[in-house]
């Protein structure tokens, strides 16, 4: 075990390519089958309404943009840190249809305009900084500082739509929301592994530990919108 720094990244020769970190890309593939499974469980639903269109396309969006984030670990002895970029931006995006999901449910029509443009101002704003970081810093040297502005902006919508929304729609809607506010609660741990540079071994690093917290938010996400679904059956 290390902890406050990474082991050496995992170096895969396959068919003459020099490849990186299979592990994480093992971890990626995972969540893009267990997000577009439960995209296809929310598309049974009665996708009528805002609320079920947009998480499943959130599921979608999430399982892509994890899928190419494995490519970019993957290939980044040949693309460098621009074959991060797509799983980046797309992560904003995921947040932004979890936010418009929750939104729509909103009891005071006249609000849900103005949130809308709250959560779509927040999105423009994210890119614009991410855009100006990705073109102005040295992200070859330090790629995780490609990572701050599409953390914070999941952290503030996801924060404000899964917490504080999922916890105000337990108390006025269903309780199933009680899952959304939980499932917060999963990602700290996530945070700490990350912060504090926690790996377990060269093949379960920080990052499949948070691959791991990833994958039963999603479920707890999941779980919510389901049973919200029954309940209106």
């Amino acid at each position: 075990m290390l902890i406050g720094q990474d082991f050496e990244k995992i170096e895969w020769d396959f068919m003459g390519l020099h490849l990186l970190e299979p592990n994480a890309m093992i971890g990626d593939i995972i969540i893009f089958v267990v997000a577009l499974t439960l995209a296809f469980k929310v598309k049974t639903h009665s996708l009528h309404t805002a609320f079920f269109i947009h998480w499943k396309r959130f599921f979608v969006i999430f399982g892509v943009s994890f899928l190419m984030g494995g490519f970019g670990h993957l290939f980044y002895n040949y693309w460098g840190v621009p074959g991060k970029f797509f799983s980046w931006y797309s992560g904003m995006f995921a947040a932004l249809m979890i936010e418009l999901a929750m939104i729509s449910l909103f009891p005071l029509v006249e609000w849900r305009k103005r949130l809308r443009i709250l959560s779509f101002s927040k999105l423009v704003v994210s890119i614009a900084l991410a855009t100006y970081i990705y073109s102005t810093v040295d992200l070859e040297a330090d790629p995780s500082k490609g990572l701050i502005v599409p953390t914070l902006n999941s952290v503030i919508g996801l924060g404000l739509s899964l917490g504080l929304l999922g916890y105000y729609y337990q108390r006025k809607i269903d309780v199933s929301f009680k899952y959304l506010w939980i499932s917060t609660l999963i990602l700290i741990p996530s945070a700490a592994v990350q912060s504090m540079k926690i790996n377990v071994h060269q093949w379960f690093d920080r990052n499949d530990i948070s691959h791991i917290l990833l994958i039963t938010s999603i479920v707890f996400y999941y779980t919510a919108v389901n049973k919200f679904y029954k309940s209106l059956r």
